[in-house]
């Protein structure tokens, strides 16, 4: 069941599009989340649109927020205008426009301006200033052009193969 806040005018019941200035879900989820203020502890949402974003033990399939803290929780896509945290957490992709750290946690690509990040893996790591501690990255920029070379070569050699 889905607990929203005293302030919304939203629906109350699971798989809800719900928008209004906050909105806070316990033990539930939504479809589409749009407000100023989005909490999530141990539910879910497909989508969220919102100023600040907090979820706890929660997921988000597709977050673009100005703000975002994620702990214990996972997220397909966090596109942040501000700073984006995530502690004890996994993404798929997170975009921020300004900082982005994380804390024993996983994510696929990591683009921002600055990335803080200890005892943690990422997969792609963009970032003009990185400060690092204990991390594993897959990919760096240099390594992510020769593996695009690489690949490229290879699909293009069979392409010519193939004909």
């Amino acid at each position: 069941m889905s607990q929203h806040d005293e302030r919304s005018d939203g629906p109350r019941d699971n798989d809800a599009d719900v928008t209004t200035r906050t909105v806070t879900i316990f033990q539930g989820g939504a479809r589409s989340v749009r407000a100023h203020e989005v909490e999530i502890k141990q539910g879910g949402a497909m989508r969220v649109d919102a100023d600040e974003v907090e979820i706890t033990q929660g997921g988000i399939g597709f977050a673009r927020t100005g703000s975002a803290e994620i702990t214990a929780g996972g997220v397909g896509v966090v596109a942040a205008s501000g700073e984006v945290e995530l502690e004890a957490s996994a993404a798929q992709i997170v975009i921020g426009r300004s900082e982005v750290t994380l804390e024993q946690s996983a994510a696929a690509i990591v683009a921002a301006s600055t990335a803080e990040i200890s005892h943690s893996a990422v997969g792609v790591l963009l970032a003009r200033h990185v400060d690092a501690r204990d991390v594993r990255v897959l990919f760096n920029v240099p390594a992510a052009l020769a593996f695009g070379a690489a690949a490229g070569a290879v699909l293009w050699m069979l392409g010519h193969w193939r004909r």
